[in-house]
């Protein structure tokens, strides 16, 4: 496994691992340290963008990014048929710097969970299908939400991204699965 990524960013506070959780009956409300959006920069050609999301999130898994503006917030990409694609639809990874971070969805009193989604770099870790192959264009998948595969499941069903590659042999589930993000987005139906 290749060194852990880290921030290069001269910005105080910024660690991609950071997993914060806005909740109305602590001190910070109604801010988290970030503005959804924020950019930072780090090792391994890394770039991430501050998110937010009401959803768990599996570390390894592909998001959709909201096309809201001053939003950020994601979804889990795929998980089911769709009739269109978003076509265009910023999309990311989740996982932190060594592609094992998970992010909890908020309860009770909390009303948001922030952190850092990779767009650009050398991914540590991507879930997909264990069909998956080296430099094979990805699909979303329609049956696995955050889940990725080699070939789309026809018309209506599934959508390309582009700009997201996979750089070994063979994927899986359980990873851990290297990937190389180009500042990814959605493409066409399959």
């Amino acid at each position: 496994m290749a060194s852990a990524i880290y921030s290069t960013s001269n910005q105080e506070g910024i660690d991609i691992n950071s997993v914060f959780i806005l909740d109305t009956s602590t001190p910070e409300y109604p801010r988290p340290p970030f503005n959804p959006g924020t950019l930072a920069w780090g090792t391994d050609g890394s770039e991430w963008v501050y998110a937010t999301a009401s959803v768990t999130i599996t570390a390894g898994s592909t998001v959709l990014i909201s096309m809201v503006p001053g939003s950020w917030s994601v979804a889990l990409i795929g998980g089911a048929t769709v009739a269109t694609a978003p076509t265009g639809q910023l999309v990311g990874v989740v996982g932190g710097s060594t592609g094992t971070l998970g992010i909890p969805a908020p309860s009770g009193t909390q009303t948001g969970t922030y952190f850092w989604v990779q767009r650009a770099g050398n991914v540590p870790n991507i879930r997909t299908l264990a069909s998956t192959t080296v430099n094979t264009t990805l699909h979303s998948t329609a049956t696995l939400a955050g889940v990725v595969g080699p070939a789309g499941a026809g018309s209506g069903t599934t959508y390309q991204i582009s700009g997201l590659v996979v750089t070994q042999a063979t994927g899986s589930l359980a990873g851990p699965n290297t990937a190389v993000a180009n500042f990814p987005t959605v493409g066409a139906t399959n």
